[in-house]
């Protein structure tokens, strides 16, 4: 199996596992919320400085890794996200919960910025690279409800928990494993790369508009991420914690897929008319998850996290566009900091909301309007070739 394969298969592992351990707390939350006897809004609030983390330790994972070993800072990551999570779980009280809580924050924070840049320069068919990456993103998201739901219907949440934590440390191992004996690479492979240039004030527009698109992005995807499981829990009825893990873990799988559509779109069409398109259709998704409820409201959330996932490979081609391959995993390290920064801001609102009204429907609405500004937005994206001919 060539270096390249192995890059996008453990790139995708460490995809579907970043994203699992940063959702599956919200599905494990249910259960300690009886467990311990603590409401919804104070023990939701234990993982603000884990989503922050997310967001914060991007940029300089992603320094170190253009400098360093992009291969190496995956192992890392993997150990560190697996040991925090049997912290976790091993917790008695919510000070250790939220200190195991923010180190998988951290932990998780190296994926976006390493794993994407290790793939973009590794593969010829980036579009398609991506996507299938994306794929597996999905899946992670998907199987943090499910496995977590799964689990928690037969055992404790400290073992929901921990069993993750021993598997992605596991994997660790074997990359490890890998680099050691030369079937990965521990230096950086660059590619061949058309640097898109632009002008002082083009690159100043391009740089506004997406960043306000990343934090729109992000700030919608965590609220939806953070907010699901309990609003099913109080929109469907006779929902168990097994069915609400299952049925999100149903919606993200699917959603994952249309990451390897919009890759193979990216590859083929227009990045920009794949990229504002998608951002257009969110907004009536969104609109819809703030009234409806049972089937209808299974499928809006599905529609909508299909749009928000099909929209990613078209996303970090623009960026790696405008971008020397040195610098990859920096910028997208910034990118990151951007989108996940936000969690915090998603945690606040998801509480403060619930707290105030007991319900969802202001969030929606306001993350409707918001993707229609963005989309507006990107219009105006002075955006000029499609897609990339490049080599290894």
């Amino acid at each position: 199996m060539t270096n390249s394969n192995l890059t996008i298969i453990f790139s995708s592992l460490g995809h579907a596992f970043m994203h699992m351990f940063a959702a599956f707390y919200f599905i494990i939350v249910l259960s300690i919320e009886s467990d311990w006897e603590l409401s919804y809004d104070a023990l939701i609030k234990l993982w603000s400085l884990g989503a922050l983390l997310i967001g914060l330790g991007a940029i300089p994972f992603g320094w170190l890794s253009d400098r360093w070993s992009r291969s190496s800072m995956m192992v890392i990551m993997f150990f560190g996200m697996g040991l925090s999570s049997i912290i976790c779980g091993l917790s008695s009280s919510a000070l250790g919960l939220f200190l195991g809580l923010s180190i998988l924050g951290l932990a998780c924070s190296i994926y976006h910025p390493v794993g994407i840049a290790w793939i973009v320069n590794s593969s010829k068919k980036k579009g398609r690279a991506l996507g299938i990456n994306g794929v597996f993103g999905g899946i992670g998201i998907g199987s943090g409800a499910f496995i977590a739901g799964f689990l928690l219907k037969f055992f404790s949440w400290n073992f929901t928990f921990i069993l993750p934590g021993l598997m992605s440390v596991l994997i660790g191992f074997l990359l490890l494993f890998l680099i050691l004996f030369d079937k990965i690479s521990f230096k950086n492979t660059k590619s061949e790369f058309i640097h898109e240039k632009n002008s002082t004030n083009n690159f100043i527009i391009i740089s506004i508009i997406m960043l306000c698109a990343i934090f729109g992005l992000g700030l919608t995807f965590q609220i939806m991420q953070t907010s699901l499981p309990k609003i099913f829990d109080i929109r469907l009825n006779n929902y168990s914690t097994f069915k609400i893990g299952s049925t999100i873990g149903v919606i993200y799988f699917i959603s994952g897929l249309m990451n390897f559509i919009g890759g193979i779109m990216a590859d083929k069409y227009s990045l920009k008319k794949v990229y504002i398109y998608g951002l257009a259709c969110q907004a009536p998704c969104f609109f819809a998850i703030a009234y409806f409820s049972g089937l209808p409201l299974i499928l809006a959330c599905l529609a909508a996290a299909m749009f928000n996932s099909s929209i990613l490979p078209a996303e970090n081609i623009l960026l790696s566009k405008f971008t020397p391959p040195k610098h990859h995993g920096l910028i997208y390290g910034c990118k990151f900091i951007i989108a996940f920064g936000s969690g915090p801001l998603a945690v606040f609102f998801v509480a403060q909301i619930y707290k105030l009204t007991l319900e969802f429907t202001i969030l929606f609405i306001f993350s409707s309007v918001l993707m229609l500004l963005i989309f507006f937005l990107t219009l105006f994206l002075p955006y000029k070739h499609n897609n990339l001919k490049t080599s290894n």
